[in-house]
């Protein structure tokens, strides 16, 4: 009975939070006949973050150009990733959107990711029109997924090279 006890309590300790793939950010009750408890993770791709505080798209995405240059962290929606890879992402607020890729090719989101919140931290950087370049992703994207502007009208774009990117994913646990 006394070993039974032990087993008992050190099951019912809290597991702290890990550093791995998916960390628990938070918890909280949600409304059930079972007492379910909903549970926010994240999944990690990339380098860790280095910046705390982050900035809504809609922000980064009203006026880019006064980002260029400048390492930030965003908070948004991702509206398309890399069907081939996951080498590239791109985030969407109402009509604006903006192309992710990832730091030299280093590493890779879940190509499943459309319609998550996430955050990525990186440089914001300004290219100039390239036709073959918006070929290239025209042909990795989901059909009829949104893309930036400058790509249709062959103008400069905006893009983050991200260092960290990170999905949120929820989880009913019971």
């Amino acid at each position: 009975m006394k070993y039974l006890f032990l087993f008992l309590f050190a099951c019912s300790q809290k597991q702290p939070a890990t550093s791995t793939d998916k960390t628990v950010e938070s918890q909280t009750s949600t409304p059930s006949a079972e007492k379910s408890i909903e549970v926010e993770q994240w999944e990690n791709y990339g380098a860790e973050f280095t910046i705390e505080k982050s900035i809504p798209a809609s922000q980064l995405l009203a006026s880019p150009e006064t980002y260029v240059d400048q390492k930030i962290k965003i908070s948004g929606t991702v509206s398309d990733v890399c069907q081939k890879m996951g080498c590239w992402m791109v985030i969407s607020e109402e009509d604006k959107h903006m192309r992710i890729t990832t730091k030299d090719h280093k590493f890779f989101v879940a190509k499943d990711g459309a319609g998550s919140k996430c955050e990525i931290e990186g440089i914001v950087v300004k290219k100039g029109a390239n036709k073959e370049r918006a070929e290239h992703y025209a042909s990795e994207q989901s059909e009829g997924a949104p893309v930036p502007a400058g790509e249709i009208n062959n103008t400069a774009t905006y893009e983050i090279v991200a260092q960290a990117i990170r999905f949120q994913i929820k989880e009913d646990a019971k």
